[in-house]
């Protein structure tokens, strides 16, 4: 048997196996054994089947499997061998595989490349000025005006741009679809997320009204259901409501838990401050790890870029759901997204390797104490406690990628804190 590996790249691997005739007989011939003692051939007890019979009767199984083990014994052992550590599962091409002849196959894998990271101490980097102008003060103030708006019902008024309508919504496709009957639907009037269509049948409507539409829907409307098909609605008004913003006063300052309007906006104030330095910060942090990648060009694992994007697919799904949107049913191009999205995946799995590497280089370690600091926030707010998170992630294997991860934090922390910062 002759067995060759070749390295493709620095993380990409062949491993080469040409198996002689006579070792993928010796291995049938094994397995024609294991055959013969259970087999049930007609005209012969169990156990006395003759192995030529058992050749015949299963020579392709025979064959296949034998193929099958050797590829299995042979990868492993070239992958002890070698101190390799594939990444994923391996993909196996059968190259020759027939009765008589030599066994060929190829196993293509990948590992982490090997790598030293060089001038990641001293590293110049600027930080974000953190400073906040007074328009961004007023700015978080209206937004706190509208998270604390009130909704007033609009008594005996009509429905303009602008009021909140909640609806009972019944529809039927002028095609054979399942009827659509929906309650308490909610929808602004006159507002970009709301069907323009039902923003024009429903202004002027009053509280307890019923009106009957019809609304023919695009071609390329972002529902499919809907797309290029017309629906009679039934709609039925329940209520109408207006939102009224609180007037900014010391009034409404103590009901934020401040004792006057002066202090809740020195409050306001000092809250973006801190996450402006936090942003700031992260931004700093991120951009001196980029320099440091920038100066030194490594392969990447194709199957870790692929993790990140399926990742980052199951997030995207994850909130639609969320949302109660179908994801079966959404316009989103996939392959668009995920195209526009490699470049980042790349960059995310350079990132941890580098920083993977610095925590070798440095001997970074996580203590004991860090790992139950980090399960105990991450019990923080939940209904479990933080033996019961740490149970959870042993038992789905995800306990050493919560220490990655914070081994890597504070790698990056080591390489900010040796960095020559300049403030903005």
């Amino acid at each position: 048997m002759t067995v060759e590996i070749i390295e493709v790249n620095s993380c990409k691997r062949n491993l080469a196996v040409d198996v002689p005739a006579n070792e993928v007989d010796k291995e049938i011939d094994g397995i024609a054994r294991e055959y013969a003692s259970k087999a049930k051939v007609p005209g012969f007890r169990p156990g006395k089947v003759p192995l030529s019979i058992i050749r015949q009767r299963y020579g392709n199984d025979l064959l296949q499997e034998a193929a099958q083990k050797i590829i299995e014994r042979t990868w492993k052992e070239a992958v002890d061998e070698h101190d390799l550590r594939p990444l994923a599962q391996p993909e196996i091409k059968v190259e020759e595989n027939k009765p008589g002849s030599n066994l060929k196959f190829t196993v293509a894998f990948e590992i982490l490349p090997p790598l030293e990271v060089n001038d990641y101490k001293g590293v110049d980097v600027t930080l974000p000025s953190s400073e906040i102008s007074d328009e961004k003060v007023n700015e978080a103030m209206e937004n706190l005006r509208e998270q604390n708006a009130q909704f007033v019902p609009v008594d005996g008024g009509e429905a303009q741009d602008g009021h909140y309508l909640t609806l009972t919504v019944d529809g039927e496709f002028e095609e054979a679809q399942p009827p659509i009957h929906e309650e308490d639907v909610t929808l602004i009037v006159g507002n970009p997320q709301t069907n323009a269509e039902f923003s024009d049948n429903l202004r002027g409507a009053r509280a307890g009204e019923t009106r009957s539409f019809e609304i023919s829907y695009p071609e390329d409307y972002h529902r499919k259901p809907y797309a290029g098909k017309k629906v009679r609605y039934t709609v039925h008004i329940k209520d109408i409501k207006e939102k009224q913003l609180s007037e900014l006063n010391d009034d409404f300052a103590k009901d934020m838990g401040s004792d006057s309007l002066e202090a809740l906006q020195t409050k306001v104030r000092d809250e973006l401050v801190t996450q402006a330095k936090q942003n700031a910060e992260k931004k700093a942090r991120e951009a001196l790890l980029d320099s440091i990648i920038e100066r030194q060009s490594i392969d990447i694992p194709d199957c870790l870029v692929q993790d990140e994007l399926e990742s980052y697919v199951n997030r995207i799904a994850s909130s639609l759901a969320y949302q109660g949107i179908d994801v079966k049913q959404t316009s989103v191009d996939w392959k668009k997204m995920l195209d526009e999205e490699r470049p980042r995946a790349e960059q995310s799995v350079r990132r941890a390797m580098f920083l993977d590497a610095i925590a070798r280089q440095e001997e970074i370690e996580v203590t004991n104490e860090e790992m139950e600091a980090e399960l105990k926030k991450l019990a923080e707010g939940t209904d479990k406690s933080a033996a019961a998170w740490r149970a959870q992630l042993e038992k789905e294997n995800r306990i050493q990628s919560l220490e990655q991860h914070l081994r890597q934090n504070k790698a990056l922390d080591f390489i900010y804190r040796n960095a020559k910062i300049n403030e903005e």
